[in-house]
């Protein structure tokens, strides 16, 4: 995280980071957005533990920060070679 917020200023970006050891992702980013004011929230994270039924009804993570930000979520997915994240038994 720490380059890519150098390679944002480089380009003349205002960037911060944040790291959150919540287990809630939903909960940590409403937590931050809700003390600051940000254009953009970018979100890169592994893969998200969850099912395919609350993709399919958009409850998983991103579609709920996307209801609450909007166009200013970005997300970068896990890429290709992203070792897959099973639900906990």
């Amino acid at each position: 995280m720490n380059l890519a917020i150098r390679h944002l200023k480089t380009i003349g970006c205002q960037a911060s980071g944040l790291l959150s050891d919540e287990d809630d992702l939903v909960k940590a980013v409403h937590s931050e957005t809700r003390r600051h004011d940000y254009d953009e929230v970018i979100l890169a994270t592994g893969r998200q533990a969850g099912s395919s039924l609350a993709r399919g009804l958009r409850l998983d993570p991103i579609h709920r920060l996307r209801r609450r930000l909007g166009a200013r979520l970005i997300v970068f997915p896990p890429g290709p070679g992203a070792p897959r994240r099973t639900a906990p038994a």
